[in-house]
């Protein structure tokens, strides 16, 4: 170890090194006494005190890497991070805004805000789903910043429809009249759309008449497949990943290959979890119901494309002012 010291202090250090284990200040000051009659030893400090005094450990090193975390629990950890960010920010928001009420329910409180109110807040979705995409799908950092966004804008679609149908089903238990239109807004079909587009909006009867039609049609496809699949919180989050997977995208030979490494591990993932935590062995059926709940939400992205490219525009609006504030700041 390159001087002369006791037998303790030698086998602690080279521990230390051989491991990699970093140990935190038990005062938090850094500034521990180490001497041999005290009893308080803190490790972090003796560790210091030890690269203090010259000690050095060439040997071979046995660094312990930490097993990778599962693709769906990372996902089922970054999606309830990102509900509870939305949370707190549309709860701000709903403090200035001027909102429309409330519909009554047992346990939460849920607003009925207008089409403005509603544009901010889905700009509060769009920035807080960039922020999950990049910390669940980290491979897909190293792709260049303009593919990652082509990505992106098709992935958030996506996921803000099987959200919103599955946080709805969360709220309500069933997805019938209501559907949830952000984490604590709700659309009512049967509230008067006055209360959404107010009497001073133009093309009132045009839009009456798309958001009947859009709501009718989009349920008619999506909704019967999504109560036969019936899926349970892991199989949401699986689902997650496998909608990113599904595309007709111009993208490169790299980032094909990552998105095929994410569909084969979230595939493992979810038969160890039917086997495992569900007790099935035959989950043909399960596997099935969810493959082609996935393949109904791109037919629904082929169909409202139109719908769709609204989540892009937002986000081409979020990425212009991130990169004013960079010029700026």
């Amino acid at each position: 170890l390159g001087m002369d010291i006791c037998r303790a202090c030698a086998a602690f250090y080279k521990r230390a090194k051989m491991t990699g284990k970093e140990y935190p200040c038990r005062r938090g000051t850094h500034q521990c006494l180490i001497t041999k009659d005290n009893n308080f030893v803190c490790r972090r400090c003796r560790f210091e005190k030890c690269n203090a005094v010259g000690l050095i450990y060439d040997g071979p090193m046995r660094v312990r890497a930490k097993p990778p975390i599962p693709l769906m629990e990372k996902i089922e950890k970054e999606f309830k991070s990102l509900m509870e960010r939305r949370r707190s920010r549309e709860l701000i928001f709903m403090r200035t805004c001027q909102h429309s009420g409330t519909i009554p329910h047992p346990r939460e409180k849920i607003y009925i805000v207008n089409a403005n109110a509603s544009a901010e807040l889905h700009m509060i979705g769009i920035e807080e789903s960039w922020v999950f995409f990049r910390n669940t799908f980290q491979e897909l950092d190293s792709l260049e910043q303009k593919e990652k966004e082509i990505i992106f804008k098709d992935y958030v679609a996506k996921l803000g429809l099987i959200a919103c149908y599955y946080w709805t089903r969360e709220i309500w238990g069933d997805v019938r009249k209501k559907l949830m239109s952000s984490v604590i807004t709700c659309f009512d079909a049967e509230i008067p759309l006055d209360v959404y587009y107010p009497d001073d909006y133009g093309n009132k009867g045009a839009f009456e008449s798309s958001i009947r039609s859009h709501n009718d049609e989009h349920s008619s496809i999506f909704l019967p497949q999504f109560n036969i699949t019936q899926m349970t919180d892991k199989e949401f989050y699986a689902l997650a990943a496998l909608v990113l997977t599904e595309h007709d995208l111009p993208i490169t030979e790299e980032a094909e290959q990552m998105m095929d490494a994410i569909r084969h591990e979230t595939f493992e993932n979810l038969q160890l979890y039917y086997q495992n935590e569900l007790g099935i062995s035959n989950f043909s059926t399960r596997l099935g119901n969810l493959m082609s709940l996935n393949h109904t939400v791109q037919e629904c992205m082929s169909l409202y494309r139109v719908v769709f490219s609204f989540y892009s525009t937002f986000f081409d609006m979020y990425m212009s002012e991130e990169m004013m504030k960079t010029m700026l700041y």
